[in-house]
């Protein structure tokens, strides 16, 4: 191995993908204006992205294992440069998706080639403390691509986010190629069988180990999409507030996450991953269950909804990258498998509790917030399928 990537580096090429999908949240009204669309139909470039995703990740967690992680992560860059160049040309709504599809496809192989890096180059609580700084690090992402979405939308039109974008992917595409080593472990198959890769998945999925931590990941992040689907407006009919507030209040939860995986780096450091898991866990657990109980006795104000959901959020940020790290720490040798598997499940936990928060929610926000609540108490027997529960428990114990 060459070297230890920059964690910087790593993280910029994980925060492309949430930053793919969250810049372009603001132009969806210029979508319909201008190429003369249905909203229902401009959400769809949202959900094709978050589609393309889903179905890339777990292929290019298994050409990283058998070609290297360097190669396949050039290649998905380009790739994303390339598509979003072509978004910027589309006068159709179905280049656009089309376009779109391929920005995910390419740009998803950061998140999974990012995490099977740090499985290469670090051990156990090295590498859950690099996945914790990672991610608060990525959480940027969601909190500055809106604004600058909707600046470049309003000012330049929504063509310039897409060149906007090919710009920022051209810059991580240089620097990748500059100071990425290749960190492959030696002697890992360099060919793509079908069978084989089909063996991983069996032997992935047969893992409770594999399993728990996707689960307490995919929860996590379930939670964050439940809110995501309704949480405009949530506050719009129940607090009166209009999308610009909606976009400062995002901005602070996602502060509030990113707050939270940094004290998780440190709380590792202090504690160990198995302490600190278990006290993420238990904290949300209490928070799901009172939250609902408070909304439903005092009722929804600004006061009873964010503060409960602040520190929600925070624990999702000390829970999320440990899910993100033990999913990928048990079996080196499928460290890029179980990357894009791990977060490709993940994402179909994201999709179904978005598509159930968006079809239930009729008016009363306790029915999200119920949504919400249900994904975080259900890290807790993930968590029990680590063997982590237990008191003094650490991932090489459990």
């Amino acid at each position: 191995m060459a070297g230890r990537p920059s964690l910087v580096l790593l993280s910029l090429a994980s925060g492309l993908s949430p930053f793919g999908m969250a810049v372009i949240v603001p132009a969806l009204a210029l979508f319909v204006r201008d190429l003369g669309t249905t909203e229902a139909q401009a959400a769809l470039v949202v959900s094709t992205y978050l589609i393309g995703l889903t179905l890339a990740q777990p292929l290019l967690g298994t050409l990283c294992d058998r070609f290297g992680r360097r190669p396949v992560l050039l290649c998905g860059f380009v790739v994303f440069v390339v598509a979003s160049l072509v978004c910027a040309a589309a006068t159709e709504l179905w280049v656009l998706l089309l376009g779109r599809l391929f920005q995910a496809l390419g740009v998803s192989v950061g998140t999974v080639a990012a995490r099977a890096v740090v499985r290469d180059t670090r051990e156990g609580m090295e590498a859950a403390e690099a996945m914790a700084w990672i991610s608060a690090i990525m959480g940027v992402a969601p909190v500055f691509a809106p604004m600058i979405g909707g600046l470049l939308g309003v000012h330049f039109g929504w063509q310039s986010i897409f060149l906007f974008s090919a710009a920022v992917g051209t810059l991580v595409l240089g620097w990748v190629a500059l100071r990425m080593p290749e960190t492959r472990p030696a002697g890992a198959p360099a060919s793509l069988e079908i069978a084989a890769t089909l063996r991983g998945y069996a032997k992935l999925l047969s893992h409770r180990g594999f399993l728990g931590f996707t689960l307490v990941f995919g929860f996590c992040n379930a939670a964050f999409f439940a809110f995501l689907a309704t949480g405009a407006a949530i506050f719009e009919r129940d607090l009166g507030l209009g999308p610009d507030r909606f976009g400062l209040i995002w901005g602070a939860l996602s502060v509030a996450y990113i707050v939270g995986a940094a004290l998780g780096g440190f709380m590792i450091r202090r504690w160990g991953i198995g302490r600190t898991l278990r006290f993420g866990v238990g904290a949300a657990a209490v928070l799901s269950v009172t939250m609902p109980l408070v909304l439903l006795t005092a009722g929804v104000d600004a006061f009873t909804l964010l503060v409960p959901l602040t520190a929600l959020m925070a624990c999702n940020g000390i829970i999320g990258p440990q899910g993100l790290a033990g999913a990928v720490s048990d079996q080196p040798e499928l460290a890029g498998t179980a990357a894009g598997l791990s977060s490709s499940l993940g994402l179909l936990l994201c999709a179904l509790f978005a598509a159930l928060a968006g079809a239930l929610y009729s008016g009363n926000a306790l029915v999200p917030i119920g949504l919400i609540s249900l994904a975080m108490l259900a890290t807790l027997p993930a968590l029990g399928m680590t063997g982590l529960l237990r008191p003094g428990r650490e991932p090489a114990q459990a």
